[in-house]
């Protein structure tokens, strides 16, 4: 569908809003729409109040995925995936992702990326639930169709525990004869590390009863053991246990270390909750 006709469709969301604990909601509420009158600066997540609420509204999702979970990490916000964010907001390229290196992240390597498109300024709330409420749409356990449910599974990925994100106002040139211009608000956040693994789509986390694989670190069912690091080799579990001194202990070498970085969650992160091809 064509840029201009998809930014000309108002689609209404119920929107749950929420008291600050997230303890009463009216769900009958349609989301608030912000008007030029709302400085952009107000919806910026390089205020901190902002960042916190972010990671407020992945958390409050993450511990309510059902089935449960027995292996959600608790998020946290990540500054230097929020630039890469910001950047390709920035960017205003039209529900298009960022390339593998623009969205490097140190330790990570590559990090997920969902987008949200709107035409009016709609709180952050409203666009962190528009991803979740493809959870409508998922089968856990079953096959399912990325393009329609990517959003959500990255959301929850039970290994993703560092969020950041960007926000740009964007006016493009339109295909419309009745418009010479669009004007659209970017929304994109950056998920650490990565979710969506082919071959594990229908299994985000692992089902269970809320922390039960992390029962000594669980806070408001999430796990809080998580392991600042990714693994960038698919068979980094295979190779330590045939070669775990090769693997992790080589840094005497330039080949050692790139070994060690390429594997560095098995290296360094055991009874750490990370993805385990």
């Amino acid at each position: 569908m064509k840029t201009t006709m998809m930014l000309s469709l108002i689609i209404i969301i119920i929107a749950i809003q929420t008291t600050t604990e997230f303890g009463n909601y009216n769900p009958n509420r349609k989301p608030k729409v912000m008007g030029d009158l709302i400085p952009l600066r107000m919806l910026d997540p390089r205020r901190v109040n902002l960042q916190k609420k972010i990671v407020l509204y992945h958390n409050f999702f993450r511990s309510r995925v059902q089935p449960p979970a027995a292996n959600m990490l608790r998020m946290k916000y990540n500054h230097q995936a929020a630039r890469a964010a910001q950047r390709w907001a920035d960017a205003c390229k039209f529900l298009t992702h960022d390339s593998i290196p623009g969205r490097h992240v140190q330790n990570y390597g590559a990090c997920g990326q969902n987008i949200f498109v709107a035409t009016h300024k709609v709180p952050w709330f409203f666009a962190v639930q528009t991803w979740w409420l493809e959870k409508d749409l998922f089968k856990f356990g079953r096959r399912n169709n990325l393009t329609i449910i990517g959003h959500y599974t990255q959301m929850v990925w039970a290994a993703t525990h560092q969020v950041g994100c960007g926000i740009a106002k964007c006016t493009v040139q339109s295909n419309s004869i009745a418009f010479k211009t669009t004007t659209f608000y970017n929304y994109v956040c950056n998920y650490c590390p990565i979710g969506n693994h082919p071959g594990r789509l229908g299994r985000p986390y692992v089902r269970g009863k809320s922390c039960g694989l992390c029962k000594k670190n669980c806070h408001k069912k999430l796990c809080t053991n998580a392991c600042y690091a990714a693994d960038q080799y698919s068979n980094c579990k295979q190779l330590y246990k045939t070669f775990p001194t090769w693997l992790c202990n080589s840094h005497t070498t330039r080949e050692g270390i790139e070994r060690r970085n390429s594997c560095l969650a098995t290296c360094t992160c055991k009874n750490k909750i990370y993805t385990r091809f």
